[in-house]
């Protein structure tokens, strides 16, 4: 979901950092989950929390939110809150914003809670999804580093 330049730059950085691989990669995989929660501006926080409080790579954790950016947001959470309305059977009127800022936290308040649900249930599926192919290729990546 990100470029192409983006991912090496973010795969790059992620090869850079020390630490166990294992740990790194559970701290991408943790990131790359917080990233698809419908909380822009604040998953970064959330991410380095959580990893602080699991002891895994904060670091790591940070750089896994930003798989989803201000280009990719409203593709991912337009998708989410699909996702989690046709789950829910919920019947709405709300159009997603064009683009993902601070103030969408705000949008999606006054749209009211059947709103925030779908955008929750639908980044809970694909933030699953992002867990574990962020850890495997993170892990993947940084072992074969390691190897050489």
């Amino acid at each position: 979901m990100m470029n192409k330049e983006n991912k090496k730059k973010g795969f790059k950085e992620l090869l850079k950092l020390k630490g166990e691989p294992k740990i790194v990669a559970k701290g991408f995989a943790l990131g790359s989950f917080v990233g698809m929660l419908p909380f822009p501006g604040f998953q970064w926080v959330i991410s380095a929390t959580l990893a602080t409080i699991l002891r895994y790579n904060r670091t790591a954790a940070i750089a896994g939110v930003f798989n989803t950016n201000m280009a990719t947001g409203a593709f991912i959470f337009a998708f989410n809150y699909w996702l989690g309305r046709k789950i829910l059977g919920i019947e709405s009127l709300f159009q997603m914003p064009d683009r993902i800022n601070l103030s969408f936290a705000k949008t999606v308040i006054s749209a009211g809670p059947d709103v925030f649900l779908s955008l929750l249930l639908g980044g809970l599926i694909t933030g699953s999804f992002a867990l574990f192919i962020g850890y495997y290729l993170s892990l993947s990546i940084l072992k074969r580093k390691n190897k050489k």
